[in-house]
């Protein structure tokens, strides 16, 4: 609004009302406004202008001025909840609710609670949360002072939130910014709203554009453009009134557009990742093709590292942010998944906590349970027998002879000479030089032998033989080959397929084939089920153990308790005894006063005793509670890497699916039984260089069930 010399003047809000209830004309407001031109309280005087000028009635200004009151605390009261909506603090939904029952306060005349306090109250809003708010919106009470008066900012300093040059109003760029391609790419269709002003709105709601009409209204204010925006919900990321302030008093922007709100981009997360710098995968040797093809996949050498060395590096995840739109809304954002760095014996940290080093020098290794160890590795001079006794190593062992009947081995990757008799579980891979005899072989890795005879094998990875396998029961969730033998009389689970030379002879039992099925994650996942099952029970037990030991200790607290105020009475009745012997008054009962000091002083010296007891149980008890809590913590963190090593088994299981393939490149004896995944057969005639393998013969009935058959074909 302008006087009659052309210059700006800021309206009271109390005007704006009077006129928009027809209490007064635009003009009569206009005429106060002049003859308060040079009012330093520029709506108290206007007040007194309507007052004095009998335009307003006393009882109407008292409306106005609650109305005006109640406006203003609602225009702050927005403000409050979009800054609120673009933090996180709350959703729009919550902000909706909490403005209604403001309304519901101020319809029912009722003295209106602000938002904050209300939020707070219903514990949607910390305290510290609201006060930030209030903060941010110059809105903290604080204790009441005289007031200092204005200084100005240094020269050559702009003042704190203040319009740089180009801000200023009358200047084409005043409060305008050209349009960020990502704001104004794609618009809604143009509105006019009040004054003569169209508004644009993004597609997307995150920017809200007005230029000047052909009838703009040069007279408009800035509470009644932001009254126009929040008529259209707009309600978040309205730029400060000075800009507004320019936008109207500048000739420009017929054109140009002026971007009156911004809402706030949502940032997508981002995942967290692991970069390993060597070889995780100690299954990577594969199965046969779908030609029979033995698919060996070069596993280069057993890696070993130094100390110090980088296994593996974290890229950090990256957090969401939700956004905002113009209108308050949130926008919904995929939060990012963090990953963590999960290390074991041999390994540790690096100072940024993104990094896994070596600690010592050994061979590195990537867990099923997601932790990453650094095996150092033990060797034997000769057999493992009687001399050395069973070997159970958190590492690599390297036996330079041969594991005896009866004898076991424990270790990560296990490396033999020979293996007669003798029982392995290897984490990783068993690499035995010569042959297998009578073993009994549990690995999460590859087994590698030049034959096996008589023995009980269960493996994760592949088993690789170069001549033979005789009388020998194999489940293995890889593939078995004999490069250059025969399969003799065995029972053979391989999920990834079976290749060999010769499959049978004319006089041994015939070999039980199953490809396709999965023997080995079926066992693995009921061994981590018992384990589980036991680690809980163990847990329950110490637990119990635990509760029971702070029930003696809560007694113990209170025997020390009563035994500490016995002590305090005694020191307070032998303090009055003395003063009574003191007295020469009470020298008839001198006697008796002593023998009751005597008394007093013997029940101090038990309490005492009594203490110290108390004391030192409560201090075994403390140490005890302490040491069962560092073995449920140990125990808990078990299960959890059980449950990831469940879940990786699972997902290995998932990558890894059955192929139901048997080849030979000699001949498959007559009576040899063969089962797939969804079908079997047992061969009658011989067959000579050929591949078994299932396919989806046909289609039968209305819900097209599948039926496959094995079928023989030539390599």
């Amino acid at each position: 609004m302008t006087n009659g010399r052309g210059n700006h003047i800021n309206c009271p809000l109390i005007g704006l009302l009077a006129v928009k209830n027809q209490l007064i004309t635009k003009e009569e407001l206009e005429a106060g406004l002049i003859q308060c031109t040079d009012s330093v309280a520029l709506e108290k005087d206007l007040i007194a202008y309507l007052l004095a000028q009998e335009l307003v009635s006393a009882k109407n200004m008292e409306r106005l001025a609650r109305a005006a009151k109640t406006l203003e605390i609602r225009q702050k009261e927005y403000k409050f909840g979009a800054i609120a909506i673009s933090k996180g603090f709350i959703n729009k939904s919550v902000l909706d609710l909490a403005l209604e029952e403001q309304e519901e306060d101020i319809r029912g005349k009722r003295k209106p609670r602000l938002v904050g306090d209300m939020l707070v109250d219903a514990g949607l809003l910390t305290g510290k949360q609201r006060d930030y708010i209030l903060k941010l919106q110059n809105r903290v009470r604080l204790p009441l002072k005289k007031a200092a008066p204005a200084t100005q900012p240094p020269a050559g300093e702009a003042p704190e939130n203040k319009m740089t040059e180009n801000q200023m109003p009358g200047k084409e760029s005043s409060g305008a910014e050209p349009p960020a391609a990502e704001d104004a790419g794609e618009l809604l269709e143009p509105e006019i709203i009040a004054g003569g002003i169209k508004l644009q709105v993004s597609k997307d709601f995150m920017a809200a554009f007005l230029t000047k009409t052909d009838h703009f209204n040069q007279d408009m204010l800035v509470m009644e453009v932001k009254e126009a925006l929040f008529e259209k919900n707009i309600v978040s990321g309205i730029v400060v009134d000075e800009m507004i302030d320019g936008f109207i008093r500048s000739s420009g922007f017929k054109t140009q557009s002026f971007r009156v709100a911004k809402g706030v981009r949502p940032i997508q997360g981002q995942n967290a990742k692991l970069e390993f710098f060597f070889n995780t995968d100690y299954l990577k040797a594969g199965g046969l093709d779908g030609k029979g093809n033995i698919d060996f996949k070069e596993r280069g050498e057993i890696p070993h590292v130094e100390e110090g060395t980088v296994l593996a590096e974290k890229t950090p995840m990256l957090d969401s942010r939700w956004g905002q739109t113009i209108f308050g809304d949130e926008v919904e954002t995929i939060p990012g998944e963090d990953i963590p760095l999960r290390f074991g014996k041999g390994a540790k940290l690096s100072e940024d906590g993104l990094k896994v080093l070596a600690a010592v020098k050994g061979f590195p290794k990537y867990s099923l349970s997601g932790v990453i160890f650094v095996h150092e590795e033990y060797i034997t001079g000769g057999d493992v027998d009687y001399e050395t006794g069973h070997i159970d190593y958190n590492g690599n062992v390297n036996i330079k002879g041969c594991i005896k009947p009866g004898f076991k081995v424990r270790g990560n990757d296990v490396k033999c000479v020979e293996l007669d008799g003798g029982i392995v579980e290897a984490d990783g891979d068993l690499v035995v030089l010569g042959g297998i005899n009578e073993g009994k072989i549990y690995a999460r890795g590859n087994v590698f032998a030049k034959f096996i005879h008589k023995s009980e094998i269960v493996c994760m990875g592949n088993i690789n033989v170069g001549k033979e396998i005789v009388d020998t029961r194999i489940e293995s969730s890889g593939s078995c080959v004999i490069e250059n033998g025969k399969l003799i009389s065995s029972q053979i689970v391989a999920k990834m397929g079976v290749s060999a030379q010769h499959i049978g002879t004319e006089m041994a039992t015939p070999c039980t084939i199953k490809v396709g099925h999965d023997g080995f994650t079926q066992k693995e996942l009921e061994k981590n089920k018992a384990n589980t099952r036991n680690l809980k029970e163990n847990l329950q037990v110490l637990q119990a153990k635990r509760d029971k030991l702070k029930e003696e200790n809560m007694e113990l607290q209170k025997q020390i308790t009563k035994l500490a105020h016995v002590q305090d009475r005694s020191q307070l009745e032998q303090a009055e005894l003395e003063a009574k012997m003191a007295d020469p008054e009470n020298q008839k009962i001198l006697e008796e006063l002593k023998q009751r000091l005597e008394q007093s002083k013997s029940n101090a010296r038990n309490a005492e005793k009594n203490l110290d007891r108390c004391f030192e149980k409560s201090e075994i008890i403390e140490e005890a509670v302490e040491k069962i809590d560092q073995e449920i913590g140990f125990l808990t963190q078990k299960c959890d890497d059980l449950a990831q090593e469940k879940n990786n088994i699972l997902q290995w299981a998932k990558e890894n699916p059955g192929n139901a393939i048997v080849m030979a490149l000699g001949s498959i004896q007559p009576g040899t039984v063969i089962v797939g995944k969804h079908s079997e057969m047992t061969v009658d005639t011989l067959i000579r260089r050929s591949r078994v393998m299932e396919v989806l013969f046909r289609k039968e009935g209305a819900e097209g069930r599948q039926v496959y058959e094995l079928q023989i074909k030539n390599c």
